[in-house]
């Protein structure tokens, strides 16, 4: 019989490991502090999307380093106070906004991405849950040209990569979305990207699948873990339980649990934040948008317009700051016949990223049964499903589809 093992962090990326492991023959238990799906993985635009095998390390953003420095765009917030600890990651992410390594890193992104949403499309299908999904791709507007131009080179790697892609001017635009208000010169259509209706019944859903095949799901807050006779040890406020092996997916909170094991930290929190509004005048939208010029992304739920800002680098456990979604409020309303705000306040979410984009993925480097699974940017939700299959792999020892170097744990553990 196979020894059991446990996934700490019940979003997209621990209930995918989970419900891969199962498939593997483990005896899997997931457990989190939430229900499945309830944090992070709940709060996204909800995009399967081709577009974002683009790395957030990209040169163009050098060109507009004075203007994020100095919180004048929307994009990206700073939380001066934690510049000064945020200065190695900086150094890295900077290093890599260059025309190869970005390159490079979205050609493994592409990997990645390409085969996820394959395996969220059969999953999808056999938890009985397409009526969450929205195909018909999605619309990158530019209202500015010289923005448009600013991006060739990703646009560039979208064709390297073999992402179906079309470019849109003028009236063309308002073909696939008439309500669009018309500010928008250009556009680039993402042709088979698909969005989720609601992210966290997705999450949901997936770890239904896995219970209905004999999985438990524990609440727990876990607060430690320790090596013990080759296995694991794990505290939580319930008390104290030995495992065989462990799978760690815990997004922005990995790195506070295996700090203790010698692990530094490479992981900046992109906090971003949402915002639910009505539509008016009987306007509807029928595929995901981004505002490049804007800085906010907007997708059509089951519970309204779901709106998302850029990314605000911060303390992780910093109070919530709501400027940024005071900022993109104006140009919604300049984009988009919408109505009422259907969110007392914002929500909020934290992204764990790393310099280059890429996920972590694979055993720890200096422990034994312990295989690690966070840091995936913007990417967590989309990439949930490969991650699960590679590191069931990796546990298994079956055979890897394709070289995980680039997303190896010791590159930055």
């Amino acid at each position: 019989m196979k020894q059991p093992v446990f996934v700490l962090g019940a979003g997209m990326v621990g209930i995918s490991c989970a419900l891969e492991l199962q498939r593997r023959g483990y005896a899997v238990t997931l457990i989190d502090r939430r229900g499945p799906g309830e944090e992070t993985s709940s709060g996204n635009a909800g995009i399967l999307s081709y577009s974002n095998v683009t790395p957030i390390a990209s040169p163009e953003l050098l060109g507009r380093l004075h203007l994020l420095a100095l919180n004048r765009d929307a994009d990206l917030l700073l939380h001066y106070p934690h510049l000064l600890s945020l200065m190695p990651w900086l150094a890295r992410f900077l290093s890599r906004c260059r025309r190869k390594p970005y390159l490079t890193d979205g050609d493994t992104m592409s990997t990645l991405t390409l085969a996820s949403v394959g395996v969220h499309k059969q999953w999808i299908a056999e938890a009985g849950v397409q009526h969450l999904l929205n195909q018909g791709g999605g619309l990158k507007l530019y209202r500015d040209r010289r923005t448009f131009l600013r991006n060739q080179l990703e646009r560039e790697l979208l064709q390297c990569c073999g992402i179906k892609h079309t470019l849109l001017e003028g009236d063309q635009i308002y073909e696939y979305e008439p309500d669009l208000k018309r500010i928008f010169v250009q556009a680039l259509l993402i042709n088979d990207t698909v969005s989720i209706r609601n992210p966290e019944k997705l999450c949901k859903a997936y770890a239904q699948l896995f219970i209905e095949a004999g999985g438990q799901v524990k609440r727990a807050e876990i607060k430690s873990l320790r090596p013990a006779n080759g296995g694991w040890e794990l505290t939580s406020g319930e008390g104290s339980e030995s495992v065989a092996r462990l799978v760690v997916c815990m997004g922005a909170w990995t790195p506070e649990l295996i700090g203790p094991l010698g692990y530094s930290n490479p992981l900046a929190i992109e906090r971003g934040y949402h915002t639910i509004l009505a539509t008016a005048d009987d306007a509807s939208l029928s595929r995901p948008i981004f505002d490049v010029d804007g800085s906010y992304v907007m997708s059509s739920m089951d519970m309204g317009l779901r709106v998302t800002t850029g990314s605000n680098l911060v303390y992780r456990e910093t109070a919530p700051d709501p400027r940024q979604i005071a900022q993109i409020m104006p140009r919604v309303r300049e984009a988009f016949p919408v109505g009422k705000t259907l969110l007392d306040e914002p929500w909020m979410g934290r992204r764990p990223t790393v310099p280059d984009s890429l996920p972590i993925i694979g055993p720890a480097p200096r422990h034994e049964n312990l295989w690690l699974a966070f840091g995936h940017s913007h990417m967590g939700f989309t990439m949930g499903p490969i991650t699960g299959q590679l590191i069931a792999n990796d546990i298994s020892g079956a055979e890897q589809p394709f070289a995980l170097t680039a997303c190896s744990p010791t590159r930055y553990l």
